[in-house]
């Protein structure tokens, strides 16, 4: 049934003028896929294995997550609706297949194949689809960052097979590893993710990124470096012990210097990518501590930062339709001129200081007693950085609906019921997914 709607799909990307039949039909094969595997992976650590595909608690929710923001693409980016949308539903649809294949596979070799493969559309879109001539360069600096680190994970899958290994993820162990395989193996997913030092590409692609950009990448693309890393700890978890001071010392430092870079910018995008980057660096240190209240805290992190950060960018977007500007200094006085979408930036905002009940609060509140659990000594550097984390929100919030209006703006234009929904859509499984709290667990 499944093969037969993804076939299906295949004919309706070809049909110029079917733009809202294809997102309803993302919608239908959303809670289709919701109702039919929802009590399954929730309450059984596997199911559904074949040889080369399975599924998880950790992998259905990833995937529920990429079709969601799939099918929202759509109501973002109607002002490409008449131009080029053949090409862009084939781009959507193949997004789905690399997304099921990653995150279903069981296999390290079939699930690197299709997380290189997923370079491809991304950069496809930045460069069809992308605003200015920069987007070259942004494209460039993401080919560069991911093809520099994949080919030495590739050389120690190499290694791998040359001493008989089992590639199959849950079965997999090896004792032969060392610090260099330790950093070789996960430097690939710490730039996906991205870690702090390695997050240059990250800004860049998402200023340059159209709006349907921006979206799979913070809503899905930076996941799938976590879900890597997830899997790869299986494999390497006793040298992780030795050796994950380092990268967890590391993030926190970043994450204390991103949140103070954060008020010094400008640029909306770029505001909303580094706070992207900081709360990676929370789940990059859930899944290092190799703890369980770490790895649930950092899945519903995972969760609700790939709605909530999705979210704040289609804000940012439907200002820079109107404005034609994302500069903090021209976006200004909103509350004066559209009320309620200030209302919706005052619920996202809120969603990314983790106000209850969004899922951010859960999220952090189980990294930080992991954190305590790990080393007791730094919960007053990890009060220091959730203080760091709401001012920079609240600057965000009061910078840009708060102070003087820029009267050369074209304040006439106004807001489309369809842009409220796409908010609306953001924020309801946002808030209301704590309601379910007790499957996590």
């Amino acid at each position: 049934m499944l093969n037969l709607i993804l076939l299906s799909m295949i004919f309706i990307s070809f049909k110029v003028k079917m733009w809202w039949i294809t997102q309803n039909f993302f919608f239908f094969f959303f809670f289709f896929f919701f109702f039919m595997y929802f009590k399954i992976p929730l309450y059984n650590y596997f199911s559904n294995i074949s040889y080369l595909f399975g599924m998880d608690m950790f992998s259905y929710l990833m995937f529920m997550l990429g079709l969601w923001i799939i099918s929202l693409v759509y109501l973002a980016s109607v002002n490409i609706k008449l131009f080029y949308s053949m090409y862009f539903n084939i781009l959507m649809f193949i997004f789905i297949i690399i997304f099921y294949f990653c995150f279903f596979s069981m296999n390290f070799i079939l699930f690197y194949i299709f997380y290189e493969i997923n370079l491809i559309p991304i950069i496809i879109l930045i460069y069809g689809w992308g605003y200015q001539y920069e987007r070259f360069k942004a494209g460039f600096y993401l080919f560069i960052y991911m093809i520099f680190f994949s080919l030495p994970f590739f050389s120690c899958l190499l290694y791998l097979n040359k001493i008989n290994f089992i590639f199959m993820y849950y079965f997999s162990y090896c004792n032969n590893f060392n610090g260099y395989f330790f950093f070789l193996l996960m430097m690939i997913f710490l730039v996906k993710i991205p870690l702090f030092m390695f997050h240059i590409w990250l800004p860049k692609a998402h200023v340059e990124a159209p709006i349907s950009g921006s979206m799979i990448l913070a809503g899905i693309m930076l996941k799938l470096g976590g879900f890597g890393i997830y899997h790869v700890l299986m494999l390497i978890f006793k040298i992780n012990l030795k050796l994950n001071f380092y990268l967890i010392s590391l993030s926190l430092f970043g994450m204390l210097i991103l949140s103070m870079v954060c008020f010094l910018q400008s640029d909306l995008k770029i505001l909303i990518a580094y706070s992207s980057v900081i709360h990676m660096g929370l789940v990059i240190i859930g899944f290092l501590t190799l703890n369980y209240w770490g790895y649930c805290g950092s899945l519903l992190l995972m969760v609700g930062h790939g709605l909530c950060s999705s979210g704040l960018f289609c804000l940012s977007n439907i200002c820079y339709l109107r404005f034609k500007s994302r500069s903090l200094f021209l976006n200004k006085g909103l509350i004066n001129l559209y009320p309620y979408l200030s209302f919706w930036w005052f619920l996202l905002c809120s969603s990314n200081m983790s106000f209850p009940p969004s899922l951010n609060l859960f999220g952090e509140l189980m990294l930080l007693i992991n954190l305590m659990m790990w080393l007791d000594l730094l919960y007053f550097y990890y009060f220091i950085l959730m203080i760091l984390m709401f001012l920079y929100s609240l600057y965000l919030y009061l910078y840009t609906q708060y102070g003087k209006l820029i009267f050369n703006m074209n304040y006439l234009v106004y807001i489309n019921l369809s842009e409220y929904l796409l908010l609306f859509l953001h924020w309801l499984p946002l808030n209301l997914i704590f309601l379910l709290m007790e499957l996590f667990f």
